[in-house]
């Protein structure tokens, strides 16, 4: 058993009041909200067996038993202290990298890093991308990667650099890797059974069919060199005999100028208070 126990947690709680921790499908304790009861007492990790000597076999269960456990719940546990310390590292994000992510219902957010050992394990990565959202589509088994990430994560990140396009995603890894021997990612994982559904599609989904909306990343070398060229070329233009941007048809007529400005006019409305009133 190691450093697994049996633990009962009590928590004072009122009727309806919530208890701020999140189970995943197998009841292990995955998120615990910040200035709720369960603070302190519940730790990540945390594998709930019974809620007031009830068993829970599913979130239901426990939902459902917690439902009737006011004033106190005695929450039995499975704990094991070291993956719980380890879970607790990884759960804990810095809080500017967390205000990247964008959470949605079904995912569970942490940390993971690659440390990058001489004539170690590979690195035995793959990633693609699907929707914006770059995901871990291979995970070689023994590799660095199988440490800390599964098929279907979401890299929200590398080192703090927001990346939704996977070859920004690879180079940046490449590179933090070489200079620093290591590299972090803020990990999206699917959690609920429609998330990992969502994942699988997502990894079997052909990309070359797929409508992508721009990714917001730095356009790459050679992409930023030929709009340099382009825009250096449209210096040199010289304006036409006849265009739509001039009034009089020539050069010597009054041109036309955009201007970036916005006005604002108040304009009438055909509503007071409550009663209707005409308007032209």
């Amino acid at each position: 058993m190691g450093s697994e126990k049996m633990i009962e947690v009590k928590i004072d709680m009122e009727e309806g009041e919530p208890l701020g921790a999140t189970p995943n499908d197998k009841l292990v304790i995955t998120k615990i909200q910040s200035g709720t009861i369960s603070e302190g007492k519940l730790r990540v990790g945390d594998q709930v067996k019974k809620v007031n000597d009830v068993d829970c076999k599913d979130a239901n269960d426990f939902f459902r038993a917690l439902r009737y456990a006011a004033p106190l719940a005695r929450i039995l546990v499975n704990r094991d202290e070291k993956k719980a310390e380890e879970l607790e590292a990884r759960v804990h994000i810095p809080e500017d990298r967390a205000k990247i992510i964008q959470r949605r219902e079904g995912y569970v957010y942490e940390m993971a890093t690659l440390v990058w050992v001489q004539n170690g394990p590979k690195l035995g990565l793959g990633i693609k991308h699907f929707q914006n959202r770059v995901l871990v589509s291979r995970v070689d088994p023994g590799s660095l990667a199988e440490k800390c990430l599964v098929l279907g994560d979401h890299l929200c990140d590398v080192d703090g650099v927001p990346v939704t396009d996977k070859d920004v995603a690879r180079d940046l890894l490449v590179k933090n890797i070489q200079e620093k021997g290591k590299v972090s990612f803020v990990v999206e994982r699917p959690d609920s059974i429609e998330a990992k559904q969502w994942a699988k599609n997502a990894l079997a989904a052909n990309v070359e069919f797929q409508i992508l909306t721009p990714p917001s990343v730095t356009m790459a070398d050679d992409v930023r060199s030929i709009a340099a060229k382009y825009r250096q070329a449209l210096k040199g233009l010289k304006a036409p005999e006849k265009s739509a941007m001039t009034a009089g048809g020539g050069p010597g007529g009054r041109k036309v100028s955009i201007v970036e400005e916005t006005a604002t006019h108040e304009i009438g409305h055909d509503h007071e208070g409550k009663a209707l009133r005409k308007v032209k």
